[in-house]
């Protein structure tokens, strides 16, 4: 697909269980895409990160199963976006940017460090104390996987 002379590819739908959990409810459903020239930032950026560009493709083929059946969820406010977290051999992230326009677009997707996952589950876990976010996000729900 093109838009404004750009190509990119559908990678699934924002779930609204977690647009709901996350008080992104305005966003649910929205789709979500990614340029494919976000393929050579992604090895810019990234390369030595994943080791091989094998593993880039390995995982760019595997956008739309993260997106729809990641492992968790995370909402980072300092960049407006959401981190989709899987597990394919090790973890990895999806980052996808939270916008007003008809399309939610993935900015980037990297291996994701402990370090970075257990500050997440931290303040994840203190928005849910303070009220700030749903009751539970189950991600764990069996869904119908997608190889978009």
């Amino acid at each position: 697909m093109e838009k404004c002379g750009q190509v990119y590819e559908y990678i699934g739908k924002l779930d609204s269980n977690i647009a709901n959990y996350w008080n992104l409810n305005e966003h649910a459903n929205k789709t979500i895409v990614i340029f494919k020239d976000k393929k050579q930032h992604i090895i810019d950026k990234h390369l030595k990160d994943f080791g091989n560009i094998e593993k880039i493709e390995d995982i760019w083929s595997k956008l739309g199963i993260i997106i729809k059946n990641p492992d968790d969820v995370f909402y980072n406010e300092k960049n407006n976006g959401l981190e989709y977290y899987k597990k394919i051999d090790d973890m990895v992230v999806v980052a996808v940017r939270i916008n007003f326009g008809s399309v939610l677009k993935i900015r980037s997707f990297y291996p994701a460090n402990k370090n970075k996952l257990n500050n997440r589950s931290i303040k994840k876990e203190q928005m849910l104390l303070e009220g700030q976010i749903g009751n539970s996000l189950d991600t764990s729900i069996e869904k119908e996987t997608s190889n978009c």
